[in-house]
């Protein structure tokens, strides 16, 4: 009962950082400054869209979101130190953009800004679906000065309703 109850405690600790955004997805912040979208099975994560997300929308049939995608920023022949490739890393305006249809669990990405609205057309995703919610404070509590969190394109993400950006 004991090694049951420790398990079940480590395992709730250890899960309590993630945020559960609509059915089996979850962002999920990891060790190398990043938020990626993961799906948990059986103790193990598949990451669905990996690098940095930046801002997120959701709705019970779609999933968008805003990312920094580390190898296409940094090419690992640089051979820079870690702080110096995370840097040049968020302090690129480089952003990618993906779409989940849930009912299909089809992931669309990475898209440039103008494929990602020929996309949201295309896959009838209603306009009340917006880039709104910015994953700065998720970031423990808004620890990084990215220049996207503090500037993002207006045409792509939603300020007025924008929630979770610290540097509001």
């Amino acid at each position: 009962m004991r090694n049951f109850l420790i398990l079940f405690v480590s395992i709730f600790v250890s899960s309590c950082g993630n945020k559960v955004l609509e059915k089996n997805f979850e962002l999920d912040y990891n060790p190398n400054e990043e938020i990626n979208l993961i799906v948990p099975d059986n103790g193990y994560q598949s990451i669905k869209i990996p690098g940095h997300i930046l801002f997120y929308g959701h709705n019970k049939n779609f999933i968008i979101a805003s990312q920094k995608s580390t190898d296409s920023i940094y090419r690992s022949d640089e051979n820079l130190p870690f702080d110096k490739m995370i840097n040049k890393v968020f302090k690129t305006k480089f952003s990618q953009y993906w779409i989940i249809t849930l009912d299909n669990e089809n992931i669309y990405g990475p898209l440039n800004r103008n494929e990602y609205f020929e996309f949201r057309k295309k896959l009838k995703i209603p306009e009340n679906l917006k880039l709104d919610n910015s994953t700065l404070d998720f970031y423990v509590k808004g620890q990084r000065n990215d220049v996207e969190y503090l500037d993002p394109d207006p045409t792509v993400i939603d300020l007025k309703n924008l929630k979770g950006n610290s540097a509001d």
